[in-house]
């Protein structure tokens, strides 16, 4: 994708603050749930991401994120060798730098009384400042990803 279309997703309006940007490139519930999908879930097709999704993301939701992910670079599709026709999908480097974020999201609200959900239990090892589960769960997606 070129760079004035991909920066023209990003860079919507005058945005100046950084939690602004953030929220632009994290609009919608379902491009964060993408993500965690991905991430967490190694649910790295469009057909496993669907299939496998407890949220029930609807179809055509998914294709238009998944697209749009690619297009402001957080993820990357590669042809799958083993069938033509599906793409496998990547964390890059970019999409790596939120997985920190994205457990504290999930920790924010495990804190809050009214907005309860259930624990996920690997999510604890993840979280905390410099924790080193982190940092080897990030290298390991590294290796398996394989985006430069």
């Amino acid at each position: 994708m070129d760079g004035f279309i991909k920066s023209s997703i990003v860079r919507r309006g005058d945005v100046t603050c950084p939690i602004a940007m953030a929220a632009t490139v994290l609009s919608d519930q379902w491009t964060v749930i993408v993500l965690r999908d991905i991430a967490f879930f190694n649910q790295r097709t469009f057909g496993a991401i669907l299939e496998n999704n407890n949220e029930k993301i609807p179809r055509p939701t998914l294709a238009n994120r998944l697209k749009r992910l690619c297009d402001i670079g957080l993820l990357a599709a590669r042809s799958d060798a083993k069938h033509a026709q599906r793409k496998v999908y990547s964390l890059t480097e970019r999409a790596l730098g939120l997985l920190p974020v994205m457990v504290g999201m999930g920790n924010w609200t495990l804190s809050q009384e009214d907005m309860k959900a259930p624990e996920i239990e690997f999510l604890r090892a993840l979280s905390g400042p410099e924790s080193q589960a982190m940092k080897k769960f990030i290298d390991k997606l590294r290796i398996t990803h394989a985006v430069n």
